[in-house]
């Protein structure tokens, strides 16, 4: 059995209707309390200050009628029924002709006054058969029970106050429901609304459609920023697949030339059209050249991965700079490229010889196959700061500047046309990127249209901590 999902704005109702019942609720138990403890409270204490009052004139009162007359005026400014009973008037004892009395009080209640203590009762009155508030004061002469004195009050007296604030309290219980709906109507065009849109608007994303947008209407800064980070991601999103569709493009175009090449030469051979010795020269060419781009989209897939490690020893940078400056002169040389070089031979780095190697390598294809002829390229290792700055300087056909600060992204290329002898598959600057930031480095390209290029890649400096601590040892 599917279990029923509410969509968000019923829940936010549900919430909102819940938190209403709750506080409305809490609202009634503590008016209730508030009242009973202030408002009852205040009638108690003030039916005991008064029947204390009567109690002290009872053992000061010259005559009877004195203190009768003050129970009388008592009665009849007070708001409370007084009561007077005496000796004469036993209610205590089990033979007291006044049983209906005897009935009013408990048995705990008959022993505290007979021990002095001032009670407070609420029941029912046996004479207005109606619920009271009481306070009765004991009469104490010589350590003996000689009397009481009871003020009592009706409770409808004391709660017909309440009676005017229930009124109050539904008119106000009925404005707050007014409130409640128009804020939950508020809460939901301020969150529901966007989100709804939002959703609608990833679901386009999901099926494709990258370019789909979400127009900030909410007044939450939150909802704004989500909205914004959704534009983001599309926009991500729709590069990306603009980069994959790109370089689907190109690396068809790379693999179908080569591939052209090799299925018409190895024809020619099987037909007896082309010799061996002429046609597989260029056919292990071609293979090569796919190899290679294989390569590069391997080692790219690599690099971005989390779980891949590099091998990191002392590395002599400054040779592998040579090397490969070395090995790169006669490419230079047939296009009359003259390349300069200024190397500090003590550049030692922590670093992965192979992918370093495989930086070098890239950074010099690139400058030379985009160097005009008889230019010049300029190389140099710089000791900086804890760092080594390796920069690469041409006189190439240099990058529009909208375009620079794409060169690293994986797919990109900065000429679109794809042909075989001005680019390759768009992942060698993408392979660098990686490579100097698992390194710990930075890199960096500046170029000017019709001009040239100027990359530099900055590395840390390699550190001996073994040397290191065996000097502070010393």
């Amino acid at each position: 059995m599917n279990k029923r999902h509410h969509s968000l704005r019923t829940r936010i109702w549900i919430t909102l209707i819940a938190v209403f019942l709750l506080l409305a609720l809490l609202s009634v138990y503590v008016a209730s309390y508030l009242y009973e403890r202030l408002y009852v409270d205040e009638h108690i204490q003030s039916l005991t200050e008064s029947g204390e009052e009567l109690a002290s004139i009872y053992y000061g009162y010259d005559s009877e009628s004195s203190f009768l007359w003050r129970v009388q005026w008592t009665d009849q400014s007070s708001g409370a029924d007084v009561f007077y009973f005496d000796q004469e008037h036993p209610l205590l004892e089990p033979d007291s002709r006044d049983n209906l009395m005897i009935e009013f009080f408990t048995s705990d209640e008959q022993n505290e006054l007979l021990s002095g203590k001032t009670i407070e009762i609420i029941r029912t009155h046996p004479s207005y058969d109606q619920e009271v508030l009481g306070v009765v004061v004991p009469l104490i002469e010589n350590e003996q029970f000689t009397g009481m004195i009871l003020l009592s009050q009706p409770l409808t007296s004391i709660y017909e106050p309440l009676s005017e604030l229930r009124t109050v309290g539904l008119g106000l219980l009925f404005m707050f429901v007014i409130l409640f709906f128009i804020t939950g109507k508020l809460i939901s065009k301020e969150m529901i609304t966007p989100i709804q849109k939002m959703e609608r608007a990833a679901l386009r994303m999901a099926n494709g459609e990258y370019d789909a947008r979400i127009t900030a209407t909410s007044k939450t800064n939150e909802i704004n920023q989500l909205g914004e980070s959704l534009n983001h991601l599309a926009g991500t999103l729709q590069s990306e697949e603009k980069n994959r569709t790109e370089f689907i493009g190109n690396v068809s175009h790379e693999l179908r030339s080569p591939l052209g090449y090799i299925k018409g030469y190895a024809e020619g051979i099987e037909k007896g059209i082309i010799k061996s010795e002429d046609g597989i020269p260029i056919i292990r060419q071609e293979a090569e050249s796919m190899l290679h781009l294989a390569n590069d989209l391997l080692d790219l897939t690599k690099l971005q991965s989390d779980t891949y490690e590099l091998h990191f020893e002392p590395v002599a940078f400054a040779q592998i700079v040579h090397d490969l400056l070395n090995r790169a002169a006669q490419v230079a040389d047939e296009k009359s490229i003259v390349i300069h070089r200024d190397i500090d031979d003590s550049c030692i780095i922590h670093g992965d010889t192979q992918r370093l190697a495989q930086v070098v390598r890239n950074l010099l294809d690139n400058a030379i196959n985009y160097s005009n002829e008889s230019s010049s390229i300029q190389v140099t290792l710089k000791t900086f700061d804890n760092c080594f700055l390796f920069t690469i300087q041409d006189e190439g056909v240099g990058i529009p500047e909208e375009k620079v600060q794409h060169i690293s992204e994986r797919f990109y290329r900065v000429n679109s046309a794809r042909s075989r002898s001005d680019g390759g598959s768009g992942v060698g600057l993408a392979i660098v990127d990686e490579i100097v930031k698992k390194h710990g480095g930075t890199f960096t390209v500046s170029s000017r249209l019709g001009v040239g290029t100027v990359v530099q890649i900055e590395l840390p400096e390699y550190v001996d901590e073994d040397n290191e601590k065996g000097s502070e040892n010393t």
